[in-house]
């Protein structure tokens, strides 16, 4: 028996991972540099950029709200927290462009799992964004009926990132 390490993989691309993966998006992206921003994925069929970074906040947090009215794009910046204390904490910072309206822009939300699909989550209650084949879509109402419901939905993003980096037996 031995066991092997996937090479190529990191926490930042599974978590983009995960987010191409709720967009049902199949193709091959192109990476692209952005002023301000770790480079990023950009997704055109879901008017979409997303960038993920082990930065902590507020570095590259400043940059989102202007490149999202600029470019008319959602701007996704994913930030993946220390992994050697259990499973990754995935904070979203993110500016939603693609709106018909003022683009709308948050810090600090999760990355939140659950039997209907992929979200970003605020602190507390509020409206949050779903993540799907439509994109990413402002909902006013979150995805959980209570504090504990999200924690449990929070964990759940955070086994999905970490189970892709555990090592495999083979």
């Amino acid at each position: 028996m031995s066991i092997n390490t996937v090479t190529g993989f990191s926490p930042t691309s599974i978590a983009v991972g995960l987010l191409l993966e709720a967009l049902a998006a199949g193709d091959i992206y192109d990476q692209v540099t952005l002023p301000g921003l770790p480079s990023a994925i950009h997704v055109p069929e879901r008017d979409a950029v997303i960038a993920a970074t082990t930065a902590p906040a507020p570095l590259f947090g400043g940059e989102l709200e202007a490149i999202a009215t600029e470019q008319h794009l959602d701007v996704i910046l994913l930030r993946i927290g220390d992994l050697e204390d259990g499973p990754a904490r995935i904070a979203v910072d993110f500016a939603l462009g693609s709106l018909p309206c003022a683009v709308w822009a948050e810090c600090g939300f999760s990355l939140y799992q659950d039997a209907n699909g992929t979200w970003l989550v605020p602190a507390g209650f509020g409206p949050a964004v779903s993540v799907s084949w439509e994109g990413f879509n402002l909902e006013i109402v979150p995805p959980y009926a209570d504090l504990i419901e999200r924690a449990d939905g929070i964990a759940r993003a955070a086994r999905s990132l970490t189970r892709f980096l555990q090592p495999v037996e083979a």
